[in-house]
């Protein structure tokens, strides 16, 4: 389903870059992508990739950035449109069987009772919001960083893999999570500093995964780590991301779906930094922009040792 979808947007962009020499693949696949797996697998029906895109992003900005006050009261009101419309959704009893929100309404608490519709629309609401934006910002790093690494993008393609691999170099080094907070359960002491239970804290998770103790050259991507899961991007124990699978395969599906349906296309000559998104505990490139080079070669040199 991941590559049928990938095949599918994968043809527009390569429409748009013959067309017009070049196209921004953020937002019509990176952040597509996820949002059209979701749809699928939850069974939403009645409103279009966009609009949820859309809300999912008003959302993280509400929530996690720093707007104005007017600023706010633009996002509300569409955080409390994606509400309304999960509401419906569980209400409404519409939803395909089988499908996530479908089996939250006939799901059954140990009294027998049914889960009330607050509680199903909360679940939706976040599985939504971390299941299309957080994968998103995680392809969009990835799409980025392996475009920019000589001698990548055609290895990607061909070789079994390098994708996965790939993906999680980019977890440990730039993951879309890098913040996250935690209170502490019990007593502990953390590197000396002794901590009381109930303290709050901010763990640094993007600063973690370039921790020398654990890994060696961390400013380096090697996409060959022996012990290159050891990042916490999905957290840990009890805490652990749900889609952290989901999500690693689709980060990896994208990018191999990439580099074989664009073999030739580059990050645009010249353009800047991408611009990147900025809130409390979120991090990734807004843009990915890239263009044909017309008939100039292939690079095909292997990566380098620095990223075996």
């Amino acid at each position: 389903m991941i590559e049928r979808i990938a095949d599918e947007l994968l043809s527009v962009a390569q429409t748009r870059i013959d067309t017009m020499g070049g196209c921004d693949l953020f937002t019509s696949f990176a952040q597509a992508l996820p949002c059209r797996v979701l749809m699928e697998l939850l069974g939403i029906r009645h409103v279009d990739a966009a609009t949820l895109m859309r809300w999912s992003d008003a959302s993280l900005e509400l929530f996690w950035g720093r707007p104005t006050p007017q600023r706010q009261l633009e996002l509300a009101e569409r955080v409390g449109e994606f509400h309304q419309w999960l509401t419906e959704a569980v209400r409404g009893d519409t939803a395909p069987p089988g499908s996530f929100i479908a089996s939250l309404t006939r799901h059954r608490l140990p009294d027998g009772k049914p889960l009330d519709v607050q509680t199903a629309v909360g679940a939706c609401f976040f599985v939504l919001i971390a299941g299309q934006s957080t994968t998103g910002q995680l392809i969009s790093t990835v799409l980025h960083r392996a475009l920019a690494e000589p001698g990548l993008w055609p290895r990607v393609a061909r070789e079994a893999g390098v994708a996965e691999a790939w993906v999680e170099e980019v977890l440990r080094r730039e993951p879309p999570v890098t913040t996250w907070r935690r209170v502490t359960a019990r007593p502990a002491e953390v590197s000396g500093v002794q901590l009381p239970a109930g303290a709050q804290l901010l763990l640094m998770l993007m600063g973690s995964g370039s921790d020398p103790e654990v890994f060696a050259h961390p400013e380096r991507m090697c996409p060959r780590r022996p012990n290159i899961r050891h990042h916490l991007a999905f957290g840990t124990g009890r805490h652990r991301c749900p889609g952290a699978s989901l999500a690693r395969t689709e980060a990896a599906v994208a990018l191999r779906a990439a580099a074989r349906s664009l073999p030739g296309v580059r990050l645009t000559a010249g353009a800047e930094e991408p611009p990147m998104l900025g809130l409390l505990s979120f991090r990734a490139p807004l843009q990915v922009a890239v263009e044909s080079p017309g008939d100039a070669p292939i690079p095909t040199a292997s990566v380098g040792s620095r990223n075996t």
